[in-house]
C-alpha cells in the first residue's frame, strides 16, 4: 500500500499562494468528487483524482470524495483508511467480488458504485456547490443528476470515451454493449454544465458523436503528477529500483495498464522479439492484473524468455523509473487514439525520458511528441516497422541527454497543469468573463 507520506505534493505547494476558492458571497466552494478510484489507488485515474482533490483543497475548497477501497490492478478490493489533509474520503466496496471477465467486472463496478454515489449525493445535496464526476465509469451520473438540486454545478472530467473504445471490438455482443455505453455517456454529458476532456481529439469526437454544444466542452490535458526536475538537471535517482533496472544498461520499458487499448498481447510479443534481436538491451513490463498475469505466465513458458515482468511501482518511485528508462513505450491500439490520451504522457515529457509511441501519425500523442521533440512514433502496428523504429530510437535516446529533453519540454508543460483543471471546475473563466462585461 502507498503510504501517505510518499505521495508527491508538488501540485499543492505550487498553488497555495492563490486566493481562497469561494463563491461570489465569499463562502468556500463545497465540492463533491465522485469516482471509484482514489488515493492510495495505483491506477492512473486514482492518481489524477488524488492530485485534483489536493489542488482543490489547497485553493480553499471543502472537498469530499466518494470512492471505492483500492481495487487495482487485481480487481480485489483492499480495505484502506488512508487519509489526506483537507479531504473527506467516503469509501465502500470492500465487500464486492469482481468476476474474471472484464465486461462483467465493469458492469459490477458500474452497478454498485451508482448506488453508493446516489446515496451520498442525496445525503449531501444541501452541503454541496459543485459535483465533479470522473468518467469512466459513467452510470452513476444518471442517478446523481436527478437527485441533485439544479443550483449545483455539474462537471464531468472525462479520461476515456468508453463508447468510442468499446465500439472497436469485432463481436456483435461487444458492439451492442458499446451502443448502450454510448447512450449512457450521451445522456450524462448533456446533463453537465461543463465537460472537460483529456485531449482535443476526445473533445472533437464528443462534440460530433454526442452532439455537445461547443460552449459546454473544454480541453485539459492530464497533468504532471511527479516532482518536476530542474531544467538544468536532476539529482541522482533513488536506488529502490536499482535491482530491477541496474545502472549502466539500456532499458526499454512499458509501465501502466494492460488491456484492449494497449494491444497488450501484440505489444509483449514484439518486446520478446526485440529482446532477442537487441541482446544488449533489457525489456521490462511494469503492470498488474489478470491480463498481466496471463501474459507473464505465457512468457515464462517460453524456452528463451527475455521480457522481465514487475508489479506497478509506487508513485514515489515514478521519477526513478523514468530516470532509469532508456525508452518508455506508449502503445495505442488502432482506432482507439481519439478515445483516450495516456495520462502518463505529461510525466514522461516532464521527466525527459525518450518516448516511443505506437500510434497513428495523425494522433494527438504523435502531434505532442513531434512538438516536444523528445520521442518518435511507430505509425502502424507492423512488427518489422516497430523493430526498425526501436533501433532508431535506441540511438536517438542515447545521443541526447534526459536533461536536454527536459529543457525542450519546459514551454509545453504549461498545458499539463492541475491549476487549469481547478479553474474549469469552479467556472472561474465564466466569472472572469462576467466581470469584464
Amino acid at each position: 500500500m502507498v503510504e501517505e507520506a510518499s505521495l508527491p505534493n508538488h501540485s499543492v505547494f505550487m498553488i497555495v499562494e492563490h486566493a481562497q476558492m469561494s463563491d461570489s458571497n465569499g463562502t468556500p466552494h463545497r465540492i463533491l468528487l465522485l469516482s471509484p478510484f482514489f488515493f492510495p489507488e495505483l491506477i492512473s485515474t486514482g492518481k489524477a483524482n488524488t492530485h485534483l482533490a489536493q489542488a482543490l483543497a489547497a485553493h480553499g475548497a471543502e472537498v469530499s470524495v466518494v470512492c471505492s477501497h483500492p481495487l487495482y490492478p487485481d480487481w480485489v478490493p483492499v480495505r484502506s483508511d488512508a487519509s489526506l489533509p483537507g479531504v473527506t474520503i467516503l469509501r465502500d466496496g470492500a465487500w464486492v467480488r469482481y468476476p474474471k471477465r472484464m465486461s462483467l467486472r465493469r458492469a459490477v463496478l458500474e452497478g454498485w458504485f451508482a448506488g453508493y454515489a446516489a446515496y451520498h449525493a442525496w445525503r449531501l445535496r444541501r452541503r454541496v456547490d459543485v459535483v465533479v464526476g470522473v468518467f469512466p465509469p459513467s452510470l452513476f451520473a444518471l442517478g446523481t443528476h436527478f437527485l441533485l438540486p439544479r443550483r449545483i454545478r455539474r462537471v464531468a472530467v472525462v479520461h476515456d470515451l468508453q463508447g468510442v473504445l468499446a465500439g472497436q471490438h469485432e463481436s456483435a455482443l461487444r458492439r451492442g454493449i458499446a451502443r448502450l455505453i454510448h447512450a449512457v455517456e450521451s445522456r450524462v454529458f448533456h446533463a453537465q454544465d461543463r465537460c472537460i476532456f483529456f485531449s482535443a481529439d476526445m473533445a472533437q469526437v464528443a462534440r460530433e458523436s454526442y452532439g455537445l454544444d461547443a460552449e459546454k466542452v473544454a480541453v485539459q490535458y492530464p497533468f504532471v503528477t511527479i516532482e518536476r526536475w530542474s531544467a538544468a538537471g536532476a539529482t541522482e535517482p533513488e536506488s529502490r529500483l536499482q535491482h530491477v533496472l541496474p545502472s549502466g544498461q539500456a532499458h526499454v520499458v512499458y509501465s501502466g495498464a494492460l488491456g484492449f487499448k494497449q494491444n497488450s498481447e501484440i505489444l509483449v510479443r514484439w518486446m520478446q522479439t526485440a529482446a532477442q534481436r537487441f541482446s544488449g538491451v533489457q525489456f521490462h513490463v511494469f503492470s498488474g492484473g489478470p491480463i498481466f498475469d496471463t501474459l507473464r505466465a505465457r512468457a515464462a513458458s517460453l524456452a528463451d524468455m527475455r521480457v522481465h515482468f514487475h508489479p506497478l511501482v509506487e508513485e514515489r518511485d515514478l521519477p526513478e523509473l523514468y530516470a532509469r528508462s532508456t525508452i518508455q513505450l506508449v502503445p495505442q491500439a488502432e482506432k482507439t487514439e481519439a478515445g483516450a490520451l495516456p495520462s502518463k504522457l505529461p510525466n514522461l515529457l516532464a521527466a525527459g525520458v525518450y518516448t516511443l509511441a505506437i500510434t497513428s501519425a495523425s494522433s494527438e500523442v504523435a502531434r505532442l511528441l513531434r512538438e516536444a521533440k523528445t520521442g518518435s512514433i511507430v505509425e502502424r502496428w507492423e512488427e518489422p516497422l516497430f523493430l526498425a523504429r526501436l533501433e532508431e530510437a535506441l540511438q536517438q535516446a542515447q545521443a541526447v541527454s534526459a536533461a536536454e529533453r527536459r529543457r525542450q519540454t519546459q514551454a509545453l508543460l504549461s498545458r499539463f497543469t492541475v491549476e487549469n483543471m481547478v479553474q474549469l471546475i469552479v467556472g472561474a473563466e465564466q466569472s472572469a468573463a462576467g466581470e469584464k462585461s
